[in-house]
């Protein structure tokens, strides 16, 4: 694997990708960052966007091939650092964390068929029909409902570690972006940061190369880690 940090040059060409970015959101992260890996016909890649001291975007990319910049003008928009990213864990190690996911739950709908929901969003709409309901009790179910996804028994044996303690909420965002076949995206994000503990350091490994939940290709998934 390998771990990128992209940024965005101070370039004409880097000012028309930032404009494409400011109307498009994560789908446009999503198809600029693909530019870096011309020879692969499908992604393979995590990314998670960050904002630099400067206000523009940069990116972190988890990867089984190195980005590139040798096609086109590519070089004249993006500065990469990369280092290879093989984590040697052990049982019972803790780790601080940053994660940014899509929770969602599959329900089945009136007509017996499974659909896929958003977990916030679905919190926020029950919570707005209960007698008394405000901004601050709205918050509240959502924040519940997310704590309750990412410290599901299930879901962390499937992904090797155990939460030392329910993570901070950092922040919850809308994303909204449009597709070239001209199909909507909607969907919700929420990034916690906390402490765990690795349980099982191969099973961890492996869902970290896949990536944690979903609308992962919108740039949900990439866990930052670090040893404490």
């Amino acid at each position: 694997m390998y771990l990128s940090k992209v940024s965005i040059l101070q370039s004409r060409q880097a000012s028309q990708e930032l404009i494409k970015l400011g109307k498009n959101g994560s789908y446009a992260s999503h198809q600029l960052l693909w530019k870096l890996f011309t020879e692969e016909d499908k992604r393979n890649f995590l990314f998670r966007e960050e904002i630099s001291e400067n206000g523009s975007p940069e990116f972190f990319i988890l990867s089984k091939n190195k980005p590139s910049v040798s096609v086109g003008n590519l070089s004249e928009i993006f500065n990469i650092r990369t280092k290879e990213f093989n984590p040697q864990l052990i049982k019972g190690q803790r780790l601080a964390y940053k994660l940014r996911v899509n929770p969602t739950v599959c329900k089945k709908n009136e007509d017996g068929k499974n659909k896929r929901h958003d977990v916030l969003m679905n919190a926020k709409f029950h919570a707005r029909q209960l007698p008394g309901s405000n901004k601050q009790k709205i918050k509240v179910a959502m924040d519940n409902a997310a704590h309750q996804w990412i410290s599901a028994s299930r879901r962390l044996e499937q992904w090797g570690i155990q939460l030392d303690s329910l993570p901070e909420i950092e922040c919850y965002t809308q994303h909204h972006s449009h597709k070239k076949t001209g199909n909507s995206v909607r969907f919700s994000s929420v990034d916690f940061q906390g402490v765990m503990t690795i349980k099982d350091p191969s099973l961890f490994i492996d869902q970290y190369q896949k990536g944690f939940g979903r609308a992962k290709s919108m740039g949900c998934g990439l866990m930052m880690i670090r040893p404490i």
